[in-house]
C-alpha cells in the first residue's frame, strides 16, 4: 500500500512538473514572439527609411545630371559663338559639379 501512494504521489508530482514546463514554456514563446514583432517593426522603419533616402538621393542625381547637361549645352552654344571665357565658366562649372 505504500508502493501504491508513492507511485501516485510521484505520478501527481510529475504531472505538476509537467503543466508548470507548459506554463512557462506558453509564456517564453509569447515573449518570443513580442520580442520578434519588435524586430520586425523596427526592420520595416529602418527599410522604409532607407527607400526614402534612396529615392531622394536619385533625384538629387537626376537633378544634378540635367544641370550638367544643360551647362554643357551652353558651353557648347559658347564655343560656337567663339566666346571662349563663357565656355571656360561653364566647364569649370560642370567640373564642380561633377566633383
Amino acid at each position: 500500500m505504500f508502493k501504491t501512494l508513492s507511485t501516485l504521489i510521484a505520478g501527481v508530482n510529475a504531472r505538476s512538473g509537467d503543466r508548470v514546463r507548459d506554463a512557462f514554456a506558453i509564456e517564453l514563446i509569447d515573449q518570443k514572439i513580442r520580442e520578434a514583432e519588435t524586430s520586425l517593426k523596427a526592420a520595416k522603419a529602418t527599410l522604409a527609411s532607407l527607400i526614402q533616402r534612396q529615392r531622394s538621393e536619385e533625384r538629387q542625381r537626376d537633378a544634378l545630371k540635367n544641370r550638367i547637361e544643360d551647362m554643357m549645352g551652353r558651353a557648347q552654344d559658347a564655343m560656337d559663338q567663339g566666346r571662349e571665357d563663357l565656355a571656360t565658366e561653364a566647364a569649370q562649372a560642370v567640373a564642380q559639379m561633377e566633383n
